[in-house]
């Protein structure tokens, strides 16, 4: 999920795509989306997963 920061300080209304930015933040995760953002002067934060580690059981 990335975190969209509208060019505009505290928008609220209809962003790219459908989203819906309030106090100038809207969350995706439409590549598109983020992609539109990123070309067009909106700050945009990933947020990554955390990563899990897995063992392989043993016999």
């Amino acid at each position: 999920m990335a975190t969209l920061h509208s060019p505009v300080e505290d928008y609220t209304g209809p962003g790219p795509g459908g989203v819906k930015f309030v106090d100038g933040r809207a969350e995706t995760d439409d590549p598109a989306v983020i992609a539109y953002a990123h070309r067009h002067g909106y700050r945009v934060e990933n947020d990554e997963p955390k990563k899990t580690s897995r063992t392989a059981k043993g016999d």
